[in-house]
């Protein structure tokens, strides 16, 4: 069965919710925005329900730091609020929900509308998912990346995976994902391990090394950017290790 996450804090609306849901999805309830992190590092969901006015830090940042993860990059979440002003409903939009639900609704119109979602979802899962940057092929919502290596007589192209950490895969993904534009150690910090924690920028050197050894020669890709971060260009000419010294 599909796995949905539920952030709300109102018990009555945690029963209507999983009454709508229940032949559908196995939903796990947190009711801040810290309980829902956790469950987001532990689990991985279909869709995702948030309340914008959570006890605490408010569901609009919330959702802005989970769009920020590649897992949930193509996850559909929706706004499930009483908050209807048509500001409210613009800012829901913008923070990078996929629909904006009303409370109260009828759980017929719950269920209509996350279907829809789910629908237009899965229909663009499968290009959303998978991207290549010159012989790195990115699987997002695995958090894999694959080098791809041409035969030398023709035949087919074989895929060889990269053993990355998950905060390896997000610092190659977000640096792939901004290709040709340097990003500070900050930039990186705030992408990769996120505003409240406190990680000094040196971590993001010692990853990237790490990162960079477990690439070969394709390290070459990643480039430091002295006084300023680093860079991922995939249009570089390729060096044999041996004479580069990676």
């Amino acid at each position: 069965m599909r796995k949905a996450l539920l952030i709300e804090d109102s018990p009555e609306y945690q029963h209507l919710v999983r009454s709508a849901l229940v032949d559908r999805f196995a939903v796990v309830v947190a009711s801040n925005a810290d309980e829902a992190l956790t469950e987001v590092s532990k689990n991985t969901f279909d869709l995702i329900l948030i309340d914008v006015g959570l006890p605490g830090r408010d569901g609009l940042s919330l959702c802005e730091e989970m769009r920020k993860d590649p897992r949930l990059s193509s996850t559909p979440i929706l706004f499930v609020t009483g908050r209807k002003e048509a500001a409210d409903v613009v800012l829901g939009f913008a923070a990078g929900a996929d629909d904006y639900i009303q409370k109260p609704f009828h759980p017929d119109e719950l269920r209509v509308r996350i279907d829809a979602r789910l629908k237009r979802a899965a229909s663009s899962q499968a290009s959303a998912d998978q991207f290549a940057k010159g012989e790195l092929k990115f699987f997002v919502g695995r958090q894999k990346v694959s080098q791809l290596k041409s035969s030398d007589k023709g035949g087919e192209a074989t895929e060889r995976d990269l053993e990355l950490t998950p905060n390896e895969f997000k610092i190659l993904y977000h640096l792939a994902k901004h290709e040709g534009r340097t990003l500070s150690r900050a930039d990186i910090l705030r992408e990769v391990w996120g505003e409240n924690l406190h990680v000094v920028e040196r971590t993001v050197d010692k990853h990237i090394c790490s990162l960079r050894r477990k690439m070969g020669a394709l390290s070459q890709y990643v480039a430091s950017v002295p006084g300023e971060g680093y860079v991922f260009r995939s249009q570089v000419k390729i060096v044999p290790l041996r004479s580069v010294g990676v």
